[in-house]
């Protein structure tokens, strides 16, 4: 004899589905009392521990609030920004392109490279104690722009021999530095040797 056993709409459940079956049913539609998959019952048990374990850190273990994450975030953000300022002063490169324009530009450049840099850089910036600032290779920047330069010339590196210029010059002078760097580079003047990476314009 089967143990189908047959339910409304002619549906054939065995004696293991029948046991299952709920006894209510809602406009004909009947469910069986199946168990959840047990990843889905780990995973809920998981989120109400972790649930319990958050609240818990949040509100009594004295965890840092959102105002407290974001004034930590705030200083780190303004400890690059100072870092940056002595790096860079108060540089602007609009300043910088207008003092350029000045008629004196060349001049002081030419006097400022002249008496400070002259010693390390050769004539024309082709290199001795110094790397040849004319070709397209950088020791100390990755970047070749005037802030870059500008804020190398300030901070220096003594490792390799370059002072801080920040103390010993004023901003037109180094101004007048970063204008002559400028003027020689690409010229590929005969000198010292490539030092560095090759950065492209």
């Amino acid at each position: 004899m089967s143990n189908n056993k047959r339910t409304a709409d002619n549906v054939i459940l065995n004696e293991e589905e029948r046991n299952l079956l709920l006894d209510h049913d809602y406009d004909g539609i009947e469910e069986f009392d199946y168990p959840l998959p047990s990843w889905w019952v780990w995973t809920f048990i998981g989120g109400v521990v972790f649930a319990i374990g958050y609240i818990y850190f949040y509100n009594f273990a004295g965890a840092p609030t959102l105002r407290d994450e974001f004034d930590q975030k705030l200083a780190k953000v303004e400890a690059i920004r100072e870092e940056q300022r002595k790096l860079t002063g108060d540089f602007q490169l609009a300043e910088f392109q207008a003092w350029q324009k000045g008629e004196n530009a060349d001049q002081m450049a030419a006097e400022v490279y002249e008496e400070n840099c002259l010693s390390c850089h050769e004539v024309g910036g082709k290199g001795d104690i110094g790397p040849n600032l004319t070709d397209a290779y950088w020791l100390n920047i990755k970047e070749v722009t005037p802030v870059k330069i500008f804020s190398f010339i300030r901070v220096g590196n003594e490792d390799n021999g370059m002072p801080a210029w920040a103390d010993m010059l004023s901003k037109e002078e180094l101004f007048a530095a970063v204008h002559y760097v400028l003027s020689v580079k690409g010229k590929n003047t005969p000198g010292k040797e490539p030092q560095g990476e090759k950065l492209e314009d």
